[in-house]
């Protein structure tokens, strides 16, 4: 069976929630008069409140941070693609100027070698006429 993973995030977040349901139920059972539970859990509530709001802002501008070193990235990546393709089709241009030498080589070395044979085929034929 393949594992659940958790982020560290969800795992704070878990932690914290579960310290706060674990302080309302403490206040709640404490023996204190209802006056001072409601202020209490009025200031815990705000106190979290505070926190989630300082967390969701930290969140933010950590998203923002990853947002634009991803917006780099991918500049860098497509500048590096880019170079790549310019580079692949020097290399290409370059292996066709070579084969369509090579070709052309080969085109001359066989005319020569064509002529050479017509000559030496003339002049057996020119002997045995003899």
């Amino acid at each position: 069976m393949a594992e659940k993973g958790f982020s560290v995030g969800s795992v704070a977040m878990a932690f914290f929630l579960g310290g706060l349901v674990g302080a309302g139920l403490a206040l709640m059972f404490a023996p204190a008069s209802g006056e001072e539970i409601r202020e209490r859990l009025k200031t815990t509530g705000e106190e979290t409140k505070e926190r989630l709001r300082e967390k969701t802002e930290e969140l933010k501008s950590k998203a923002e941070e990853l947002k634009v070193r991803a917006e780099e990235l991918k500049v860098r990546v497509r500048s590096g693609a880019e170079e790549l393709k310019g580079k692949g089709l020097e290399t290409l241009e370059e292996a066709k100027r070579v084969l369509e030498e090579a070709i052309e080589a080969g085109k001359e070395a066989m005319r020569r070698e064509k002529e050479k044979l017509a000559q030496k085929l003339k002049g057996e034929e020119a002997a045995q006429a003899v």
